[in-house]
This record gives C-alpha cells, sequence and structure tokens, in this order.
C-alpha cells in the first residue's frame, strides 16, 4: 500500500492527460500526433549505417542523451521527494485539502519538465539529422516516425 498510493495520484493525475490526447485506431492512446515527427534515439542507433550516420553525429546525439538522462535522474529523485510528502499528507484521517493540492501541483510541475526534456532530445536528435537521413529513417522506422509500430491491438 505504501507504493500504491502515490501510484494511484499519478494515475488520477495522467487521466487527465490521457483523456485530453486524441485516440486513433480500435480506442487505443498512441501519444500526441506530432511524435510522429520525430525520432527516438533507439530507431536512429538501430539504423545508424543505414541512414549514414557520422562520428559527429553519434557524438552529438551521445552527448544529448546523457545531458538528457542527468537532467532526468535529478528530477526523478524530486519527483520521489514530493511524491512521498503528498503521500504523507493523503495518509491523514482529515486531508488538508490545500497543502495536499499545492504539493500535488509540485509533482505535475515535475513530470512537465520531464516531458518537456524528453521532447527537447527529440528535437535535437531530429536537428543533428540531414533531411536525407529523416527521410531514410522513415522509410526504416514503420509506424510513427523513428518510433516503434504500436502492438496490434488484440496483442496483449
Amino acid at each position: 500500500m505504501k507504493r500504491t498510493l502515490p501510484a494511484i495520484v499519478l494515475l488520477l493525475v495522467a487521466v487527465g492527460t490521457v483523456c485530453a490526447e486524441p485516440l486513433m485506431g480500435m480506442g487505443r492512446r498512441r501519444g500526441p500526433t506530432f511524435l510522429r515527427q520525430l525520432f527516438v534515439p533507439t530507431a536512429v542507433m538501430r539504423h545508424q549505417a543505414e541512414i549514414g550516420l557520422t562520428d559527429a553525429q553519434r557524438d552529438a546525439i551521445t552527448s544529448e542523451m546523457n545531458q538528457t538522462h542527468e537532467r532526468t535522474v535529478a528530477l526523478r529523485w524530486q519527483l520521489e521527494s514530493k511524491s512521498a510528502a503528498l503521500e504523507k499528507l493523503l495518509a491523514t484521517d482529515k486531508i488538508d485539502e490545500q497543502a495536499a493540492m499545492a504539493q500535488a501541483a509540485e509533482l505535475m510541475r515535475l513530470e512537465e519538465q520531464m516531458k518537456r526534456n524528453h521532447l527537447e532530445l527529440l528535437i535535437r536528435v531530429k536537428n543533428l539529422l540531414t533531411p536525407e537521413q529523416q527521410a531514410k529513417l522513415r522509410t526504416l522506422a514503420p509506424g510513427r516516425a523513428g518510433h516503434e509500430p504500436e502492438p496490434p491491438d488484440d496483442v496483449p
């Protein structure tokens, strides 16, 4: 129960985001459509030879990934701390609504920053690729541009 409560709170917070995003196909959420225009680093890594990735590009993408990872880890520490504080507020018999909502707002701010960091990475990866490399990657990585295809709806 100790780890379940923060997960439930984060799930409830995420429900608003999920409901706001468009549904595609059989009603499964597939994320914001704008992500189709970007490339995940793993797709670039997987197809580096086919797209002719240079050593300089590989080094720059690696550097961007490392910087993003460092920022994400720092945010994750803060997120866990704020989550524990919210859990403590919610565990009381009578919840201080104002304090709980302020703590939840802090959690959401950190989650937004994590998403922003990820989006920045994806933008920087795309900007490091030439238009020719991007076009080739779109043909090599089916589904969303540079993203792994979603499994069929009947697969768990």
